[in-house]
């Protein structure tokens, strides 16, 4: 459902319990007020429509500008009635208002829904969840009528959001909006007008659908990098680093996954690594693997006390203590014995089970120690990094 037609039915669910009529800007100002905004406006500057669940329940709050809105409005004499109204129509098609941010985190982290099982033993079930201005947070956001948040989405794009654009760009990436992967076949014939029918049709429509998806989200990530999303940019350059590779173009390969490294990728900066190290450029072997441990990358850590930075002791202890502070201390043995075959084969060796078995790991980082003013340096200089690393544990 689009958000006009949402509107358009809850204007007419209105006149019919109040027996007065409602101007449709009228009812964008309603929504906003209910979801703890003094305007439409101030709503789409940041957050869009969408379904959600459990269904939204407003703070006293809300309802206190819901409430004054009406009175605003020229509805003070049916302004409670309205109001009980309008939250019933809201609670009913589970209407919220979410941050577009929000938006993208429960797309990237693939928990658009959680089954109703999962939350019947769920420790906070009972916690309310906040929607607009009252929390960050993520509601979830219902699968089942995606359709609201895309129109929402499209007009927040309309008006020049990057995060929308990339927003779109995710939700037409995704397996989602249809499961059905389609036939190349098919559809081939149905362009070369064969009337198909059937389980036919549904996989040439299934491939069109497909196709019609892909170039969506080709267009709204194109729009949302152009429009500075770094996220975008990163897609793009990674996208197209996976397709230089796949036709043995190393140096255009190198060059997508340097502008993903740019952007912060640690696993573009990883595979530089490994370009650097076939080449025997060493230099920027090191400079790579540098920057992925500052953003705190421990196996890069290790890399550099092994291999670059075997003459600094001291950059090797700031290594090990900011490896300690993000909680793997590089200087623990992870040796390990195996078991070597047999039903119970790549599992930690016992005893008792018998058999060939074999050790793998790591014996740990063994250091020279350093005096005591090199060792608060190394220590500072770790708390330094850790905190450019994470922020607010600074």
């Amino acid at each position: 459902m689009a958000i006009k037609a949402f509107v358009y039915t809850t204007k007419h669910k209105l006149e019919a319990a109040t027996q007065q009529s409602f101007r449709h800007t009228h009812i964008y100002e309603l929504l906003a007020a209910t979801f703890g905004f003094n305007s439409s406006a101030a709503l789409g500057a940041a957050h869009v429509h969408a379904v959600v669940r459990p269904a939204y329940q407003p703070p006293p709050a809300s309802l206190g500008i819901l409430h004054k809105r009406l009175i605003e409005l020229g509805y003070q004499e049916i302004a409670d009635l309205a109001g009980a109204e309008l939250l019933k129509v809201i609670a009913e098609r589970r209407l919220g208002a979410v941050t577009v941010e929000s938006v993208i985190d429960a797309l990237r982290s693939d928990h658009w829904e959680y089954p109703d099982e999962w939350r019947e033993n769920d420790d906070d079930e009972d916690d309310p969840l906040d929607y607009g201005v009252f929390s960050s947070a993520c509601p979830t956001i219902d699968l089942g009528d995606v359709g609201l948040l895309v129109d929402s989405l499209s007009g927040a794009a309309a008006k020049g959001s990057a995060a929308a654009h990339y927003a779109l760009a995710l939700i037409y990436r995704g397996d989602d909006l249809d499961e059905e992967v389609g036939s190349a076949h098919w559809h081939s014939l149905m362009e070369q007008g064969r009337e198909l029918e059937g389980v036919q049709l549904e996989w040439a429509m299934a491939y069109q659908n497909g196709m019609l998806n892909a170039e969506r989200e080709a267009l709204h990530l194109k729009e949302a990098a152009r429009l500075g999303w770094p996220d975008a940019r990163l897609d793009i350059a990674l996208e197209c680093a996976e397709r230089a590779e796949k036709k043995d173009d190393l140096e255009q390969a190198q060059h997508w996954y340097r502008e993903a490294a740019l952007l912060g990728h640690i696993e573009a900066m990883r595979t530089l690594v490994w370009m650097a190290e076939d080449t025997d450029d060493l230099v920027s072997a090191k400079h790579w693997s540098h920057q992925a441990a500052l953003l705190g990358d421990t196996d890069a850590m290790r890399a550099l006390i092994d291999d670059y930075d075997q003459q600094n002791l001291l950059q090797n202890w700031v290594w090990v203590y900011l490896s300690e502070r993000l909680g793997k201390d590089l200087r623990v043995s992870t040796m390990r014995a195996y078991h070597d075959g047999g039903m119970y084969a790549g599992q930690e060796y016992d005893d008792g089970q018998g058999g060939p078995l074999y050790v793998d790991g790591d014996e740990g980082v063994r250091l020279e120690p350093l005096s005591i003013e090199d060792d608060a340096e190394a220590r500072r200089l770790a708390s330094e990094h850790f905190s450019q690393i994470h922020p607010a544990a600074g």
